[in-house]
């Protein structure tokens, strides 16, 4: 089951980890094509993965170290069982 739209030119993607975020907006403001929106919580952030293009920015700008890149195709985080 693939749970995400994604390009064939994006070699990585975003992961977030809420538990690690402090909500700072680093990753929003710093995003290039300025596809990180605001998560269902409305506190937290996540990527918009029609959108990414994996260039790592958010992760890199992130002070808490909560955003990591994953190889595109490992989706073992994002489908629940």
């Amino acid at each position: 089951m693939l749970c995400l739209h994604t390009g064939d030119w994006r070699t990585e993607r975003p992961v977030f980890d809420n538990d690690k975020c402090n909500a700072c907006g680093f990753c929003y403001i710093y995003c290039p094509p300025q596809c990180v929106v605001d998560d269902e919580d409305g506190i937290h952030y996540k990527a918009d993965l029609d959108y990414c293009k994996g260039c790592g920015v958010c992760a890199r700008e992130c002070p808490k170290g909560a955003i990591t890149m994953a190889p595109e195709g490992d989706y073992s985080d994002a489908c629940p069982a």
